[in-house]
């Protein structure tokens, strides 16, 4: 009875209550567990620090190449293996031609040049993309500021704002992301998440593209201003028009993300670079070095033979870094995807949720970050002045006795 009067008195809002489950769901899923120390990025203010990043596994060349290492590796000593124990000399003689004729296509294979080409292509529709993704704080914070306080149906307006932005980005990243399609992989799944109305889902599925699902919500946020206009639910009348001009830079974003996921790398560039490379690896399995031929015509190993041959240091370094090059690439074309090294979408779309949460709180009157502003401002701090004041005062007496002396 006690619990039942107090949810009586204090009602959980509902975007609250749909943004924290999906949170919650989120939370669960095994993409979305993550580190600070994931952040960390390498240094070279510290003596050794170069030869202590060699040994980093997480995240390290090491992870993407160790099983084709192996099988590189394997491959490499089970034909120096057939060549000393299995091949006659007259086929050894056959052997040491195609080695020398291998030799000669690996270093004359100019995979550099390709390899910096799809690189460079990559990377650049890389930064694109990553500079296209729609943030939706700014949207959102600017409505929820412009708002007059008080009003009648103030909270359920901004509430409705914040989920129908959120919705937005979620439509868009459902086409781009496949683990964001795992978590919701139709409309109906949003509904039962509350981020989408039963309404809502019916006028989206009259629409034949997926693609314009998420400008069909923002276009519903656009009535949505022009309602709070009508009512005068504005502070000032060009707040309507700075809030058209946020939600139509939204919008944009949107589509932007959508154009650049939608337009990938050419396959046949993709291809031609795998080619080269994979044609690399295979023609240094067979390059080595020559043996020595007897003078009564049969093969003898040498040191230097038994070396390249058992241990081929020579030969896989730059195959691997080659291999590594392109798998780079291969990963820097889509960041959206399961790698570990993408863009975790479905940690971004958390964040933007505690984002609106907390940006609907500071309509609330006497809401926690109001609570915390009004405390500093009657018990403001001027320790953090003083220290300045003092930094500054030691570094012109110190300039000053640098230039007396």
């Amino acid at each position: 009875m006690h619990t039942a009067t107090r949810e009586a008195v204090r009602p959980v809002p509902k975007p609250r209550t749909t943004m924290q489950k999906i949170g919650n769901a989120l939370r669960l899923s095994k993409k979305f567990s993550w580190d600070y120390k994931d952040f960390e990025t390498p240094t070279a203010s510290h003596f050794g620090e170069n030869i202590k990043i060699l040994f980093r596994w997480q995240g390290s060349i090491y992870c993407l190449v160790w099983k084709e290492f192996l099988v590189y590796m394997s491959l490499y000593i089970s034909i120096t293996v057939v060549h000393d124990f299995a091949l006659t000399d007259i086929d050894k003689h056959h052997f040491e031609d195609l080695a020398a004729y291998c030799s000669k296509f690996v270093s004359s294979l100019q995979i550099v040049l390709l390899l910096g080409f799809f690189t460079s292509t990559a990377m650049q529709r890389w930064f694109s993309l990553v500079n296209s993704i729609p943030g939706t704080s700014k949207v959102t914070a600017y409505f929820v500021n412009s708002l007059k306080e008080n009003q009648p149906d103030g909270e359920a307006i901004v509430q409705q704002y914040a989920r129908w932005i959120v919705l937005s980005w979620t439509l868009v990243f459902r086409l781009v992301c496949p683990g964001l399609k795992e978590v919701f992989p139709d409309l109906m799944s949003l509904q039962n998440e509350g981020l989408l109305l039963e309404h809502e889902r019916l006028r989206l599925e009259m629409e034949p593209s997926v693609k314009n699902h998420s400008l069909i919500v923002v276009n519903w946020n656009l009535g949505l201003l022009r309602v709070c206009a009508r009512k005068g639910m504005y502070y000032v009348p060009a707040d309507y028009t700075k809030n058209l001009d946020c939600l139509m830079l939204f919008k944009k974003t949107c589509n932007n993300t959508i154009k650049f996921a939608s337009k990938n790398i050419p396959y046949a560039l993709i291809q031609a670079v795998t080619i080269a490379v994979y044609a690399y690896g295979l023609a240094s399995l067979m390059a080595r070095m020559p043996s020595k031929l007897a003078p009564d015509g049969t093969w003898e190993s040498t040191a230097v033979s038994f070396i390249s041959g058992y241990f081929p240091v020579a030969n896989f370094i730059p195959f691997f870094l080659f291999y590594s090059w392109l798998k780079f690439g291969r990963m820097a074309s889509y960041p959206f995807g399961e790698d570990k090294d993408d863009i975790d979408v479905k940690r971004l779309l958390y964040s933007h949720i505690e984002d609106a949460i907390r940006l609907q709180s500071i309509y609330v009157e006497a809401s926690p970050i109001e609570k915390v502003v009004m405390t500093s401002i009657r018990n403001p701090s001027h320790l953090w002045i003083d220290h300045a004041t003092m930094r500054m005062s030691d570094e012109r007496r110190q300039s000053f006795g640098d230039t007396l002396n």
